[in-house]
């Protein structure tokens, strides 16, 4: 993860691991993973149906972030 935001932010992964908390490192790592996924994704998307049909579909997104009501609703459904 800190060698990705490391890549994206041009600075060194040590940097990052050194003055960063746990929780932003998450955070951007997992939109700085959606941008390029959904990136990938949408190039896909504009191709036309024969190349489609040879190359697999990428994930839209790569990490799914939840709120804690979408939680609350997952350990609704668990319990029933």
């Amino acid at each position: 993860m800190a060698h990705c935001v490391a890549k994206v932010l041009k600075q060194r992964p040590n940097d990052i691991l050194d003055h960063w908390g746990v929780a932003e490192l998450l955070v951007a790592y997992g939109q700085y993973a959606n941008e390029e996924s959904y990136r990938n994704f949408l190039e896909w998307k504009h191709l036309d149906n024969e190349t489609k049909k040879k190359v697999q579909k990428p994930k839209e997104y790569a990490v799914f972030f939840y709120s804690d009501d979408d939680l609350d609703d997952e350990e609704g459904k668990e319990g029933n």
